[in-house]
Order: structure tokens, then sequence, then C-alpha cells
């Protein structure tokens, strides 16, 4: 039987992703393998999330937040679901565009070039606020 904490949960505020999903799952009395049948992910997935190795994409956030009945901002940050895949966008931005200057997007930034390049070649990965603006100079 699913525990209805709609009304415990209204309030808080959002912890982490791995939190969350640790202690709905924990006070559900569920383990890792029967929630991922439910959700229809594997276990491992299950684990990555618990372990803040992985975020859940919106279309499981959605699933993670319908069966426990909260708002799937518990499970889901748009910011989190893009650094899964950042260095793959940045590359393919940078590549795609190769009349960027970088000089002017590291000066648009606020940050160094060896800070970019750490974002491009070192799985370094930027701030929320720096990852915005990227988005916002790269878009454009």
């Amino acid at each position: 039987m699913r525990i209805d904490l709609k009304d415990e949960f209204k309030d808080l505020p959002a912890n982490t992703v791995a939190e969350n999903l640790v202690r709905l799952r924990k006070l559900n009395d569920l383990t890792q393998k029967e929630l991922s049948l439910i959700i229809g992910i594997s276990k491992s997935i299950i684990s990555k999330y618990e372990r803040g190795e992985l975020f859940p994409t919106k279309e499981q956030s959605i699933k993670l937040a319908s069966y426990f009945n909260i708002n799937s901002k518990y499970f889901f940050d748009s910011y989190l679901e893009s650094m899964d895949n950042f260095h793959q966008y940045l590359s393919t931005v940078l590549n795609k565009n190769i009349h960027i200057n970088k000089d002017k997007l590291c000066k648009s930034l606020d940050i160094s070039k060896r800070t970019l390049y750490r974002y491009c070649y070192q799985n370094y990965i930027p701030t929320r606020s720096v990852f915005e603006k990227m988005k916002s100079y790269l878009n454009t």
C-alpha cells in the first residue's frame, strides 16, 4: 500500500533528487527493484538516481511524482538534466558554430579560457548561472 505524503511534502523545500527518492522509497517500504518495476526503468538507474550520479528525465520525474502523489519538482531539475549531457551539448554547439569567438564567449560568461577548456575537455560542469548565460549566448 502506497503512503500518501502529499500533505507532508507540500511545504518542504525540495532537497536533492537523490534524498527525496531514497526517503520516499523507504517510507513506502519499497526496494529499488520494486520501484524500478513500478516506474518501468532498470534497478541500476534507480540506484544511480539515489547516488546522485544520474538525474531523472522529465518523463521519469513525472512517473515518480505520479506514483508518490507529489509535485514533480522533487524529482526534476532541467539544469541537472542538462548536466547529464553537458559535454556533448557544448562540443556540438562549438563544433557547429566554428565562428564563435571563444574570447567573447569567455568574457560574456565571466570565465577564463582555462575554465572553458575544462568544460570542453576535462568533464567540468558550469554553475547554474554560468550555464544559463551560456545557453543564452550560444542560442543567439
